[in-house]
């Protein structure tokens, strides 16, 4: 009986160091008294037959670890984890308790898993996504920087505005073009899509609008050249551009604008009211060939206002799912005597309001005043 029994734990150890020794982790066994009784091969073939050793030792190093898990483990019955270099290689340990018949924990065996490709691997995305983020950081600045200051252009027109881009980088864009010393320039624009591709777009657009120079003062021109521009590009059909353009004469006092398919109308603040203005037009793509703008006219006396925005607002939603639509107009319409800066703040707080601070487009304004 004695025998059998005998050939059974032998059959059993065998078994056991079988796995082990097939196991492509290193594994190893500490005692009590921090030494090793137990390599498998892998772990063999990297230190030697090391067996008798104490642990630290055996790696080579000249004093036992300020954390030793082996010894947390064996006290405390817990798995513990941690990281070790071996040589020029990098592992994830685990320790883990055995305990005997009588369920006494009498020694812990370590698995070393090989992670160094892997923190290799970490280190050169984490590097990555640095200099990504400092690429990032440097194209919202310049794209902060484009888009134009608040104040007095030309003795002509006042401008206020506001900016909150979905994320990073953001697909609106606005800006005022100084044609002569008699015509002013303004658009408000949205790209299709968000972050990197469309804020290189704004920024084909508004290099597109400043290389015109004098062909900016017909505003028909100017759409349909930034439209045959587009088309150059040869983007898929995914790609589009909505944009008001409009360009204020100083002598007549008029702003003659034209649609490419911006769904937010222009609010016009004149004569104690503020009331939309219809303009059709096709937006910007590879869709339509020969568009003809339609422009419209407006007279406006010094006072008088023009609000452009995108539908990062008029689009909006509540947690209800309602669209923040018309509440703008209403806004105006109940602000007429609050100045353009206030009243940009009221309507981005109500939208903001509205949406519970939910906002997933960009969102751009901008109030033309007649000095």
């Amino acid at each position: 009986m004695e025998k059998i029994l005998t050939q059974k734990l032998e059959r059993q150890k065998r078994f056991t160091e079988d796995i082990l020794a097939g196991m492509i982790d290193l594994v190893r066994v500490i005692d009590k008294n921090n030494k090793i009784i137990f390599l498998n091969d892998p772990m063999r073939e990297l230190i030697g037959d090391v067996r008798g050793q104490v642990c630290y030792t055996a790696l080579g190093k000249p004093c036992k670890c300020k954390t030793c898990i082996s010894e947390t483990t064996i006290k405390h019955g817990k798995i513990i984890k941690k990281e070790e270099i071996v040589g020029d290689k990098r592992f994830s340990v685990v320790s883990s308790p055995i305990r005997d018949e009588n369920g006494e924990i009498y020694c812990a065996v370590e698995v070393f898993r090989d992670v160094t490709e892997k923190r290799k691997m970490e280190k050169i995305i984490l590097d990555q996504n640095l200099k990504m983020k400092k690429d990032l950081d440097f194209a919202k600045y310049i794209q902060q920087r484009i888009i134009p200051q608040d104040g007095i252009y030309n003795d002509m027109i006042r401008i206020d505005s506001k900016y909150i881009p979905s994320e990073m980088l953001g697909g609106d864009v606005f800006d005022i073009i100084n044609i002569d010393e008699d015509n002013i320039g303004i658009y408000m624009a949205d790209v299709s899509g968000h972050g990197v591709t469309a804020s290189m777009m704004t920024m084909f657009i508004r290099q597109t609008l400043k290389s015109l120079k004098k062909d900016a003062l017909d505003p028909g021109y100017t759409l349909n050249y930034l439209n045959s521009r587009y088309k150059e590009l040869g983007l898929d059909d995914n790609y589009y551009i909505t944009i008001l353009y409009g360009v204020f004469n100083k002598k007549t006092s008029t702003i003659r604008i034209v649609n490419g398919g911006h769904n937010c109308m222009p609010i016009i603040f004149s004569n104690d009211e503020a009331h939309e203005i219809f303009l059709p037009g096709l937006p910007i793509c590879n869709l339509f060939d020969d568009v003809e703008y339609t422009e419209h006219t407006i007279h406006l006396n010094s006072g008088d206002r023009v609000l452009f925005y995108t539908d990062g607002i008029s689009e909006a939603k509540s947690t209800s799912k309602e669209i923040y639509s018309d509440r703008i107009l209403e806004i105006c319409s109940e602000s007429l005597d609050v100045n353009s800066k206030s009243l940009i703040s009221k309507i981005i707080d109500d939208v903001v309001d509205f949406s519970n601070n939910n906002l997933d487009d960009d969102v751009a304004i901008m109030m033309m005043e007649v000095v």
